[in-house]
């Protein structure tokens, strides 16, 4: 049982008194319900309820606000139309249903709507219709977006409370056959009286000469002057994001074109710091490059199309004033209209011959002047005082949708140049190891300095004041000659030579000759050779005593 209800839930269904059943008074709250009705009144948690000062509730009696809402499905594209598949649901009584599900029109249809919508509502301003296409790089992107700006503009038209009681929004809705509007009596009327050269040259004149009948609303008129200059700015600067694309693609085929030529010139550089850092730099130019086409792409959606829609917004708009203009002068002629026909009859008054049958005829134009002068004077003034409200909601959308552009375009911004100064941090090591190593020689130097280190003598390093050469391994030594460098005394050398004998040639000594080891290597080109090929000298005949006491000595 709920603790809520009163004690005896079902007392409205049966004949019998309820009960009745003591309870202790409440010194305060709201009083307890009857227990003679069977519906309790909804109760919400956290409500104050009713106090002193308040009235009590009727929810019965309240009226649910109207309202019109409309879902864009989804999209189908073929090659000769866009199919728009909405649903719709609404409380409004000139609806035959409530619920619309999976109802289909073409882009064109909606095309026809929004013309037939601002010739039958000139009180209000419908905005413009989104364009079937965007300038997003990929077919999903631009169906997401056109899906997107069409919602948005449905939902505004649905919002509008002129529109929801209009028959032709009901008519584009629930239409089973597609939508064939009929345009009003007076848009064949100013269509079929004038044709688009006409118009043009009226449009070109009201700017020389001021034309147009006398406009008392300043608020209007100084919107009408705003919107005029507002659409050829909102172009211009479509036009020029559209430019900046071209320019900044131009600077991406560059950007990619200096990243190849400085890998190609890494190959070719010796230093190895160098050369890394001109990779780097290459492959960072093309990383910006791809970035900036990102960037363009972003721009073309985000700025051009928001941009250019605007400026066909504002056409709309400055479109709506011009038909209260219009409605205005009629207004304006029809007053004159009434002023001459009440003159007329005032003329057949004070003539001295009157005609009953003229009189009955004046008084019956005059009595129509009249109410077609009031009826026009009453439309004016009603389109007037809605346009203001539609002029303010007006304003409000479209600095809502350029603020919203701006700040998309300023986060994406952002985004892009944290990348570009991510992807030159990187390059500051690469750039700053340039320079500290010194530049290694090339090989035939260093194998040269490091053979004449090793060969250095035991003396010089001791003159230099440097460490001794640590002595070369025993291991390759001959066997049968002595060391390299070693004082062996021989019978030509300078320890057993007489005294007045030639010193020897410093220098390993041939222990079979005698010679040094140069003059030797130097014996191997004979001197008579012209040819400068090495010829083999002539082989020398030894004599065996004198050998062995070469060898004798040696040992």
């Amino acid at each position: 049982m709920d603790p809520l209800s009163p004690p005896n839930i079902n007392a409205g269904w049966s004949t019998d008194p309820a009960p009745s059943l003591s309870a202790p008074p409440q010194p305060s709250g709201p009083p307890s319900p009857s227990s003679s009705t069977h519906i309790r009144d909804p109760q919400v948690y956290g409500d104050p309820g009713t106090t002193i000062m308040s009235s009590p509730s009727t929810p019965h009696s309240e009226r649910p606000m109207p309202y019109l809402r409309v879902r864009i499905g989804g999209l189908d594209r073929n090659r000769k139309d866009l199919l728009i598949r909405y649903d719709a649901s609404t409380n409004l009584p000139n609806f035959r249903t409530t619920l619309y599900r999976n109802m289909q029109r073409s882009y064109v249809e909606f095309q026809r709507f929004a013309e037939q919508v601002q010739l039958c509502c000139p009180q209000t301003i419908i905005p413009a219709l989104p364009p079937p296409h965007t300038s997003a790089a990929t077919e999903e992107e631009d169906d997401r977006l056109v899906r997107m700006a069409l919602q948005k503009w449905f939902s505004r038209i649905c919002d509008d409370p002129v529109l929801q009681k209009e028959d032709e929004v009901r008519s584009f809705i629930e239409s089973d056959f597609g939508y064939q509007p009929v345009p009003p009596p007076s848009a064949r009327r100013n269509g079929g009286s004038s044709s688009a050269a006409s118009q043009v040259f009226n449009a070109a004149l009201s700017k020389v000469v001021r034309r147009g009948p006398l406009d008392d609303d300043d608020e209007i008129q100084s919107a009408r002057l705003a919107l005029e200059k507002l659409e050829p700015a909102w172009t211009n600067a479509a036009t020029a994001i559209g430019n900046l694309g071209k320019a900044r693609k131009a600077l991406a085929t560059a950007n990619t074109d200096v990243g190849a030529k400085l890998i190609a010139l890494a190959t070719d550089e010796n230093d190895i710091n160098l050369a890394t850092a001109q990779r780097k730099m290459g492959r960072v130019y093309e990383q910006l490059s791809n970035m900036a086409s990102a960037q363009i792409a972003s721009e073309n959606v985000i700025l051009n199309d928001s941009l250019a829609y605007q400026g066909h917004n504002a056409r709309a708009a400055r479109d709506a004033l011009s038909q209260r203009t219009q409605i205005l002068e009629d207004s304006q002629s029809a007053t004159k209209a009434a002023i001459n026909k009440r003159r007329n009859v005032e003329r057949l008054k004070g003539s001295s011959n009157i005609n009953p049958t003229k009189v009955d005829d004046a008084i019956a134009e005059m009595e129509e002047a009249n109410a077609l002068d009031n009826r026009l004077t009453s439309h004016i003034n009603n389109i007037s005082a809605n346009l203001h409200s539609a002029l303010r909601a007006h304003s409000r959308n479209a600095h809502e949708d350029i603020a919203v552009s701006l700040l998309e375009h300023a986060r994406m911004s952002i985004i892009f140049n944290r990348q570009v100064l991510r992807e030159l941090e990187a390059l500051r090591p690469d750039l700053q190891r340039i320079g500290t190593t010194a530049v290694p020689p090339p090989a035939h130097v260093a194998n040269a300095a490091h053979h004449s280190q090793h060969t250095a003598s035991p003396q010089a390093h001791q003159a230099g004041g440097g460490p001794l050469a640590a002595p070369a391994p025993a291991g390759s030594q001959s066997m049968f000659l002595p060391a390299p460098g070693a004082d062996v005394p021989r019978p030509h050398s300078a320890g057993g030579a007489a005294p007045g004998a030639p010193p020897a040639p410093p220098g390993p000594v041939d222990p079979l000759t005698g010679l040094p080891v140069n003059n030797m290597a130097q014996s191997m080109i004979l001197p008579g050779n012209r040819g400068g090929a090495p010829v083999r000298p002539p082989a020398r005949r030894l004599d065996e005593r004198k050998a062995a006491k070469l060898l004798a000595g040696g040992f």
